[in-house]
């Protein structure tokens, strides 16, 4: 069957499989654009890309079952690009405004690292099928997606933007520490798992991370890793926000001329 199609040869960074996914994300973000600008529901757009998530992953689980007879546990969706499947749906039931700022405001934490995925898409590139490349394709196509979706529905920039800035900052670190607590918890559970959630457990023998350790070749100290990790993302946040942020000026300025 076509579906458990396997790649006839190995993938490579900037072959044109990497490129069609940056194509099609770039492609995704413009689609999350048009939507934000003509939804009048929010709430139905989380509810569908939430429920889009949860089918992905199902058809992967059932696929890894019928390809391998196991399901790894380190396969669990809790990283910086698929920890949304947990929450995302449950956006419209959400009544208190700072927890619901928190997960809107979480989806550009997850556009970030969706974007520094494909510097360097592992998944798409070391997967043997091609179906599993390609679902991790359209999975982080749909963060870019819903990521871009935040930022011009709710305009996530300039005054209006500083509350759900700072309470998705704070729900994302809620998460880094609930990340590093079941790193520890499940690994001493059970050992041959290889729990790595978010990248981040202080008991794997080398301490590394897409895209930062580009930037620390050797592994380096747990504490200053994290650290790194933490001051990374916040300044990619606080990056993102000035960028935003400052178009809007520019425009504001430029319509008031007019």
């Amino acid at each position: 069957m076509f579906i458990f199609a396997e790649w006839s040869h190995q993938l490579h960074s900037m072959g044109l499989v990497h490129i069609i996914g940056i194509i099609s994300a770039i492609l995704f973000g413009i689609g999350g654009s048009i939507i934000a600008k003509k939804a009048k529901n929010p709430n139905k757009v989380y509810a569908v890309t939430g429920v889009s998530f949860f089918v992905l992953e199902l058809l992967k689980l059932i696929f890894v079952l019928i390809t391998t007879g196991t399901y790894p546990l380190d396969k669990i969706p809790f990283q910086m690009c698929t920890v949304e499947l947990f929450f995302l749906w449950a956006i419209p039931l959400v009544k208190n405004d700072k927890i619901k700022k928190g997960m809107i405001s979480y989806t550009l934490i997850g556009l970030m690292a969706a974007f520094f995925y494909y510097v360097k898409p592992t998944t798409i590139l070391t997967s043997n099928y091609i179906f599993l490349s390609f679902q991790a394709m359209i999975w982080h196509n749909l963060v870019i997606m819903i990521g871009v979706f935040s930022i011009v529905h709710y305009k996530i920039y300039g005054k209006k933007g500083k509350d759900f800035i700072i309470s998705g900052y704070v729900f994302w670190l809620i998460l880094t520490v609930l990340a590093v607590i079941l790193d520890v918890i499940l690994s001493k559970i059970i050992p041959q798992a290889n729990i790595n959630f978010f990248y981040l457990s202080p008991l794997q023998d080398s301490v590394t991370y897409p895209v930062l350790n580009l930037i620390f070749k050797k592994p380096t100290p747990y504490p200053m890793f994290l650290l790194s990790f933490v001051v990374y993302y916040t300044i990619g946040a606080v990056a993102l926000y000035g960028i935003l942020t400052g178009i809007d000026t520019i425009k504001e300025n430029s319509r008031k001329k007019k």
